[in-house]
C-alpha cells in the first residue's frame, strides 16, 4: 500500500508542482541518537521559563527566530502571517505579506543574517529580500518593512532559501549547474558550487531533483561569512568561504542518508516509512553549531515526526561536542548566548526556554 503526500507537507511549506513525494507503508525500525557517531555523551536541558503565545495572539507559529530580542515567528498556513515579539516590551508587530499590493509575494522566507538590528525576509521566487529595522521597530511598533535589493534568478531556477552574509549572498534551491548560488553584493558576481552529498541513489538524479530532494537544506555562516554549514536529513556539511566566493568543503558529517526511490518514469521521489527526519532545526553562534534532530519516522509519527527530541553540538571544524536530550519535543528553536528558545506545536503554541548551561558543554 502507497500513501502520496504532497511535496508541501514534506518540505514544509516549499511546494513544487510538478513533482510529489510519496511514502512507502511497510515496517521500519528506529535507532537512538547514540547511534551517530562522536555523540556518546549525552546530557539533559532543563526548562526555566514559557512564553504562552496564544496570550499574544501568536496562534500558527511554524518557524521561531531570535535577532537582537525580538523573538520571529512565521507561519506556513492560513495568512502565513509574519510576528515580531518584542521580549522587553512584549509588544507584538504583524506583516501580513501574501498578496500586499506592490510587494506581492506568494511565498516567503525568513534570511539567517548576522547583520545588527535587522530582520530579513525573501520572496523566494522573485529573489526579492526585505528589511525590518528593528531599531525603528521598539521605537514604533508600527513600522514597515521595505526592500533591500534583488537576488538575480535565472530563468529555469527556483530558490528556496537563502542566507545574508557581509560580502555574499548564498541561496539553494532547483539549479543547474551546482548545490549553492553565491551572489557577490559588491560586484553583481554570480556562481553556482559545489556537489550534493551522494550514495548510489542520489548520484542517479539530475541536479534539478537533486534540489528537490535536498529542499529541506538549512544554512547558516559565522558572522564574518568565512565559515558556512549546511545541513538536511542526516548529513551535515562544514564550509570555508575565501574573499573571492570559493566554498571548500572543510568536513561533512554523514551520519545517515534519505532512504527514497524515484517512480516510474523518474517523475517522483519516493522517501521509505522508515526514512528518519533527522535535523530539523539549525542555529549557530561564533562558537558552536546547534542542531535539533528527530529520530522519528513521518510513516510512524505523521507530522509528529518532525517534533524534536535531541539538539546536537558540533564546533565549527565540525567535531561533535555533545548531544542534549530536550525534556520536551522541539518544533522549532533559536539560541541567544546560553538561552534556547525552543517552539512547541504539540498542543497549544508555546515556546521553552532552556538553560544550555544545564547542558554542561561550555
Amino acid at each position: 500500500m502507497m500513501k502520496q503526500i504532497g511535496f508541501y507537507s514534506i518540505s514544509r511549506g516549499i511546494c513544487w508542482g510538478v513533482l510529489s513525494i510519496v511514502f512507502f507503508m511497510f515496517g521500519c525500525s528506529r535507532e537512538s541518537v547514540c547511534g551517530l557517531d562522536g555523540f556518546t555523551d549525552i546530557s539533559a536541558l532543563t526548562i526555566k521559563d514559557t512564553i504562552e503565545l496564544e496570550d499574544k495572539n501568536i496562534l500558527n507559529p511554524h518557524h521561531i527566530y531570535y535577532k537582537d530580542s525580538f523573538l520571529i515567528f512565521t507561519s506556513l498556513r492560513g495568512q502565513r502571517e509574519i510576528q515580531l515579539l518584542n521580549l522587553f516590551t512584549e509588544k507584538v508587530t504583524e506583516y501580513n505579506v501574501i498578496g500586499q499590493g506592490r510587494n506581492e509575494m506568494s511565498g516567503y522566507h525568513t534570511v539567517r543574517t548576522n547583520s545588527n538590528n535587522m530582520y530579513l525576509f525573501a520572496d523566494n521566487r522573485s529573489g526579492k529580500i526585505y528589511r525590518v529595522c528593528l531599531d525603528s521597530l521598539r521605537d514604533n511598533p508600527d513600522v514597515n518593512y521595505e526592500l533591500l535589493f534583488k537576488f538575480p534568478i535565472e530563468k529555469g531556477r527556483r530558490y528556496f532559501r537563502f542566507i545574508d552574509m557581509p560580502k555574499y549572498m548564498m541561496g539553494i534551491g532547483m539549479l543547474t549547474n551546482g548545490r549553492f548560488g553565491i551572489f557577490n553584493k559588491e560586484t553583481g558576481a554570480y556562481e553556482e558550487q559545489m556537489k550534493y552529498p551522494e550514495n548510489k541513489e542520489i548520484a542517479s538524479l539530475d541536479d534539478i531533483y537533486k534540489g528537490v530532494l535536498f529542499s529541506r537544506t538549512l544554512m547558516d555562516s559565522d558572522s564574518e561569512g568565512k565559515r558556512i554549514v549546511s545541513s538536511c536529513f542526516g548529513l551535515v556539511e562544514f564550509y570555508s568561504l575565501s574573499d573571492d566566493g570559493e566554498l571548500a568543503l572543510v568536513r561533512a558529517n554523514h551520519y545517515h542518508f534519505p532512504l527514497f526511490e524515484t517512480g516510474s518514469g523518474g517523475q517522483a521521489i519516493i522517501f521509505k516509512k522508515e526514512d528518519k527526519v533527522g535535523i530539523t532545526g539549525m542555529c549557530t553562534d561564533e562558537n558552536f553549531v546547534y542542531a535539533l534532530y528527530s529520530d522519528k519516522t513521518v510513516g510512524e509519527f505523521g507530522e509528529g515526526a518532525y517534533n524534536a527530541s535531541y539538539l546536537l553540538i558540533w564546533d565549527w571544524n565540525g567535531n561533535p561536542i555533545k548531544a542534549c536530550e530536550l525534556p520536551v519535543a522541539l518544533y522549532g528553536f533559536a539560541v541567544d548566548g546560553n538561552t534556547i528558545y525552543g517552539l512547541s506545536r504539540e498542543e497549544s503554541p508555546i515556546v521553552y526556554v532552556l538553560d544550555l548551561d544545564s547542558g554542561e558543554f561550555k
